[in-house]
Parts: structure tokens; C-alpha cells; sequence
């Protein structure tokens, strides 16, 4: 049983070994070679672009409907955006290059820190099993595929929950950038002065780059028409096959059984009351079910449900699932060496 057990541990670490040779050798150096412009480095480029040309930040009308994913447009708050547009003009190769070097280091980043919280620390063996893992999960592929932001999103969840010190400026800067993030930042406010300070680090920090990036009219023109013209239409979610909502899923199924036929346009007033409250339900009620447990436990849950729960969750989410999982794990652990302490600390004694 002990040599199944060691040549178990031996298999998986070989194989990986050998993922973390195939990503660097040829799945990262094939990534780099690409010229084309099917994937979302490009909406990332274009909005750094039109700044740089003092353009406006959102190029397309966006009407109050579901969200179409095949119409490649930037959607995100411009926090992000005036990110990018403290970079230097590049051409678009350049810029894809240096954002999938970026992401490949975000992949990384969380894997260390799934690693540290199902263990306690982050041993290079875990770390490369966890990566593993990682690169087989549902939305990893794509996600690095099409340059999508999400692993750094990933990375500063998995940095929030396995430091401490870092709880209130990871939460804060994923809320910045997507909706989810605000369940995990208030739910870790709860924590203390040391999480408060850290989110209000982050959010004048978003501020001055905010205004340094574009000027204080524009941001804050901006992110007005964001709130007003972009957010309405991505909280009535998409019909879009990649869109795993759960909370939409009900309205797929409403649709499907034939109770209710959408024809297109904004969704009724009915729907749109469900995706909201469900939305804002779930992840509270997450919280307070889980209060007594450990917070790392309860905070990725609170994430989990977030995104699960929102009008919209692309596969591109799913990877942060692991944080749950890794969590759960790292409690068991935990438990399990306290036990193991406190029965030497008892042998010792009856010596």
C-alpha cells in the first residue's frame, strides 16, 4: 500500500514535470508566434490605442440588452483601461507578447498560491501539481488562448486568500475590474482596520492611474457611461453557450420548457428582478452560512458563489472554483497536523 502510494506521488509529479517542460517549451514560445487577431488581446490593445489618439474609451454604443459575446468590445470599468494606457506605443505584437508573458506568470501565481492553501506553504512539488491541475481545468486553455484577463484576476484572488496582508488590495483591485470582486472585498472588510487600509491603498491608487491615464473629465465620464450604458446591458447576462450563470441558467430553462419565449431586446421586468437578487442573494447568504469557519474557506466561497450566481459567468471563471476546493483541503490539513500535535504532545507526557 506505502509503495502504491510513493509510485503514485512519483507518476504525478513526472507528468508534472513534463507539463510544466510542454508549456514552457512549446504551448508558451507557440503563443508568442501568433500574429493573428481572433482573441481578446486585441480589445485590450484597441481601447490603449484609442486613449493614446484621445478617442473616447467605449468606441461602440452599447444597447441595454443581453450581452452578445461575439462583438468584440471593451465592456470592462475604465480603471483598466487607463492601466493600459500608461504604456509606452507598441505594436500589436509586442503588446500580445508582453500580455502573454503577463498571463503565463498569473497562471503561475495562482498555482503557488492554490499550493499554499491546501498546504500550508508552497513546496515546488505542490506547486507543480497544482499547475498541473490548473492547466486541465475547465477555462484555463481558452483563457490563456484568447489573452483573456481573467489569470490575473485569478492570481489576485489566489494572492488575497493565501496572504493576509493582501486581502483588502487583491479584493479590491478584482472589484475594480469585475463585479464578482465586490462579495470577497466586503465580506473581508469584515476583518479589520488592516483589510480597510489596503482597499483604500488600492482604490486611490485606481484613482490617480484613472486620472493620469485619461484626465479627471474623461475617467470620470467614463466610468459614468460604463455605469449607465455598459452595466445594464451585462446584468440581463447572455444567451451565449459560454455563459455558465447559474442564476441565468433558470431563465435558459424557462425558456426552453416552453413557460416564457424571449424574442429578443431587453429582458422583462421579471427576469431582470431574479438576476439581480440572485446575484446579490446567494453570495451573501454564503457568508453568513459559513461565518464560523475558517475565513479563507468562507471568503473563496463568497467568490464562488459570486461568480456563479452573477448574470454572467464564462468558462474563463470556473478556474477560480480551485480556490474553494484548495481551501477546503488546506482545512483538513491544517486539523490534521494539529491532531497529530496534540497526540505527541500526549505521548511525550505519559514518558
Amino acid at each position: 500500500m506505502f509503495r502504491d502510494s510513493v509510485l503514485l506521488r512519483r507518476s504525478i509529479m513526472f507528468v508534472a514535470i513534463f507539463h510544466l517542460i510542454a508549456q514552457l517549451c512549446y504551448g508558451l514560445p507557440k503563443m508568442l508566434s501568433r500574429t493573428d487577431l481572433d482573441r481578446d488581446i486585441v480589445v485590450y490593445y484597441l481601447v490603449k490605442q484609442r486613449i493614446h489618439n484621445h478617442e473616447p474609451v467605449y468606441a461602440v454604443s452599447t444597447e441595454a440588452v443581453p450581452h452578445d459575446a461575439h462583438n468584440p468590445i471593451y465592456i470592462y470599468p475604465p480603471v483598466l483601461s487607463s492601466l493600459l494606457s500608461l504604456l509606452p506605443t507598441m505594436s500589436f505584437i509586442t503588446f500580445a507578447r508582453l500580455w502573454t508573458i503577463l498571463l503565463y506568470t498569473a497562471f503561475w501565481t495562482y498555482a503557488m498560491c492554490l499550493a499554499k492553501l491546501a498546504q500550508g506553504h508552497a513546496a515546488i512539488g505542490t506547486t507543480l501539481a497544482v499547475g498541473l491541475i490548473l492547466g486541465l481545468f475547465p477555462g484555463t486553455q481558452p483563457a490563456l488562448s484568447l489573452g483573456q484577463v481573467d489569470p490575473i484576476l485569478w492570481a489576485l484572488f489566489g494572492l488575497a486568500l493565501a496572504f493576509p496582508k493582501l486581502r483588502g488590495t487583491g479584493t479590491m483591485a478584482i472589484a475594480l475590474v469585475k463585479l464578482w470582486g465586490v462579495w470577497p472585498l466586503v465580506t473581508a472588510l469584515r476583518e479589520g482596520r488592516r483589510v480597510w487600509s489596503g482597499a483604500a491603498i488600492m482604490l486611490v491608487a485606481a484613482m490617480g492611474i484613472g486620472i493620469i491615464g485619461v484626465g479627471p473629465k474623461e475617467f470620470l465620464s467614463s466610468f459614468w457611461y460604463w455605469f449607465t450604458k455598459v452595466l445594464p446591458s451585462l446584468s440581463q447576462g447572455s444567451w451565449d453557450s459560454d455563459n455558465w450563470s447559474l442564476s441565468f441558467g433558470l431563465l435558459r430553462a424557462v425558456e426552453i420548457t416552453g413557460l416564457w419565449h424571449y424574442e429578443g431586446g431587453v429582458l422583462p421586468g421579471w427576469a431582470r428582478l431574479w438576476l439581480l437578487i440572485s446575484g446579490i442573494a446567494v453570495p451573501i447568504f454564503t457568508a453568513i452560512f459559513l461565518r464560523h469557519r475558517n475565513k479563507v474557506v468562507q471568503l473563496s466561497a463568497v467568490g464562488c458563489a459570486a461568480i456563479l450566481c452573477a448574470p454572467i459567468c464564462w468558462t474563463s471563471y470556473l478556474p477560480l472554483l480551485l480556490t474553494f476546493i484548495a481551501a477546503l483541503v488546506g482545512e483538513k490539513y491544517s486539523s490534521c497536523e494539529s491532531l497529530a500535535c496534540s497526540s505527541k504532545k500526549m505521548d511525550s507526557a505519559n514518558q
